[in-house]
């Protein structure tokens, strides 16, 4: 799709992004010399290898060797698509996206209009709310204050939607574009609805605070109890945090996340100082949602009711994040008591004993063997069996070797295995070959050389001598120079990242992204004097072999002035060449 936005504009956008602000933003990165490093987000390390150039603006893995411009990383590390990342950095920078395809223009518009119907709809529901006694009762009721109110926009939908357009002037076209976006819907007997009506409203925002969607409460106890908005091009429930937004306007990098079930439990924790709370919009974890919460802290505490239903909830949500279980990134849980959910148990008992409560949560590992031993009877040989061919795959899935192999002899001891060394060597002669990384080799050439010192220094094409002589000669990736030194030279600002751009789909885009990371070992006060040198031997190669044509010819049938003069030029040139080198 890239080639429906027009790339002047792409390479405008990368231009106006600082790729070091903008994975600060997600990572901590720490100056390195002229670069910056970080633990790699892709892959489980533990000495960084993760680096950041703002002079290239370009990212690159040693580990793992992902790379890339500011697109690329929103692309890998959010999980959004080649336009939505472009939509991404349009955001960030307050610019629209000029698609050049209709089709794609239309629906950008529809996504921009959705997000302008929504904070409109919001507001009225807001004004609505402080209209509405039954609303408000619920809420005193409830024990939510003005402040929470004002803090997570909180609303309220009228049960009768043609009294609520009347009571707030709200135009027929506006109630047209609302129908046409399935915002509020039309019966079979032509009646239009709120599909939230007589519900308290809950608006879910974005990382950028822009309502996408919302939740509903029925305040008259019909069911459901809850609903949610359908979802759009701007919602989807896998990939969205309830109250994370206002947790990020307060804390950059929060020490922990605490994910409760409803909406009400966040406001309710939010308004008790509890200021880390967050909700998966009342539906069950996603991988999306794990790998969004570990994206914003390194510890993820999930709350959960201690019934049977809180106990398998909870180890479903284990399963699912164990193989984003790291040494940096940690998964706790709370079970509360039976019947009781955040909101009541804080109530109940007061801050300082719910935080008591946090600060003892209980490790991923204590959860996981509790649960899994549950219903075990480890004097039994079968129950043993049983219990290693359930666990060991499982614990296969976590990347971190620490980790893995603490689980791994704490499981050994449990079904009677005491050699630790033993059942190690077993395990590991088991996964050896599955462990094993396989690298895209790409053999150096001078051309390679060239290509690469050109991509990853795209100043040098200033000091590059006249290329008249080397088109239309026939050497392996040499097109591909000239066509990459004829961009550099209309483009004098140009950095890594933008140049990468130019070749996103293409053929050769990622054997030019491998040598935009290639590790050449030349010093940067040598690299404009290797580039010419390297220039310097392909111009040597042509000359060469135009020479020795002209001299194989003069022995068959002899020359023409003007080639006896080519000849004599051609020596001239290769004999200075010679001495520039030797100098």
């Amino acid at each position: 799709m890239s080639e429906k936005i027009p790339k002047d504009f792409i390479n405008e956008l990368l231009s106006r992004t600082d790729i070091v602000e903008l994975i600060n933003n997600r990572l901590i990165l720490k100056k390195c010399g002229k670069n910056y490093k970080a633990q790699c987000p892709f892959h489980h390390e533990k000495t960084p290898s993760f680096t950041v150039s703002y002079e290239k603006q370009f990212f690159y893995c040693f580990g793992c060797n992902i790379h890339g411009n500011a697109i690329d990383f929103l692309m890998n590390y959010e999980h959004l698509s080649f336009v939505e990342s472009i939509e991404e950095l349009s955001t960030i920078h307050g610019i629209q996206i000029p698609f050049e395809h209709t089709k794609n223009n239309d629906f950008y518009i529809k996504k921009q209009k959705l997000y302008l119907l929504m904070q409109k709809l919001c507001y009225l529901y807001q004004k609505n709310l402080k209209l509405d006694n039954l609303a408000n009762k619920y809420l005193y009721k409830r024990g939510i204050d003005q402040e929470m109110v004002n803090v997570f926009s909180i609303g309220f939908s009228s049960i009768n939607w043609n009294k609520f357009c009347i009571k707030f002037n709200i135009e027929k076209k506006l109630e047209q574009e609302l129908l046409s976006h399935n915002i509020i819907s039309i019966n079979k007997q032509g009646y239009k609805y709120d599909p939230f009506q007589g519900r308290i409203i809950f608006p879910i925002q974005d990382q950028h605070g822009r309502i996408v969607a919302f939740g509903g409460r029925s305040i008259n106890n019909f069911l459901p109890k809850y609903i949610n908005s359908q979802e759009t091009n701007i919602f989807s429930k896998s990939k969205q945090i309830y109250g994370l937004y206002q947790v990020k306007k307060k804390f950059f990098k929060p020490k922990y996340l605490l994910v409760v079930e409803g909406y009400i439990d966040v406001i309710t924790l939010t308004q008790y100082n509890i200021n880390y709370v967050v909700s998966s919009l009342g539906t069950a974890t996603t991988i999306e949602h794990i790998k969004i919460l570990f994206q914003n802290t390194d510890t993820v505490i999930y709350c959960y009711d201690g019934d049977e239903a809180g106990k398998n909830a909870a180890w479903k949500t284990l399963k699912k994040a164990l193989p984003y279980i790291s040494d940096q990134k940690t998964l706790k849980f709370i079970l509360l008591p039976n019947n009781e959910d955040p909101d009541i148990t804080i109530r109940k008992e007061g801050k300082e004993k719910f935080q008591i409560r946090i600060n003892n949560a209980m490790s991923m590992s204590k959860f996981f063997f509790k649960y899994i031993l549950k219903n075990v009877n480890l004097s039994s040989i079968d129950d043993k069996f049983y219990l290693s061919v359930r666990a060991l795959p499982l614990i296969n899935t976590i990347t971190s070797d620490t980790i893995r192999i603490y689980l791994r002899q704490t499981l050994a001891r449990m079904i009677g295995i005491l050699d630790d060394n033993h059942f190690e060597k077993f395990l590991y002669e088991q996964e050896i070959k599955k462990r094993q990384k396989t690298y895209f080799y790409v053999k150096s050439t001078p051309m390679r050389m060239l290509i690469a010192l050109l991509i990853q220094n795209p100043n040098l094409a200033i000091i590059t001598p006249p290329v008249q002589i080397l088109k239309q000669r026939n050497i392996k990736g040499l097109d591909i120079f000239l066509e990459i030194l004829e961009i550099c030279l209309n483009n004098p600002n140009i950095n890594t990242g933008q140049l990468l751009e130019y070749y996103r789909n293409t053929k050769i885009s990622n054997i030019l992204k491998i040598l935009s990371g290639w590790d050449h070992m030349i010093v940067q006060e040598e690299i404009q004097n290797m580039f010419l040198d390297l220039l310097t031997n392909v111009y040597n190669k042509i000359l060469e072999e135009r020479q020795e044509y002209l001299i194989g010819k003069e022995r068959i049938k002899g020359l023409t002035i003007s080639e006896k003069q080519e000849i004599w030029s051609i020596n001239k040139k290769l004999l200075k060449n010679s001495i520039k080198k030797r100098k």
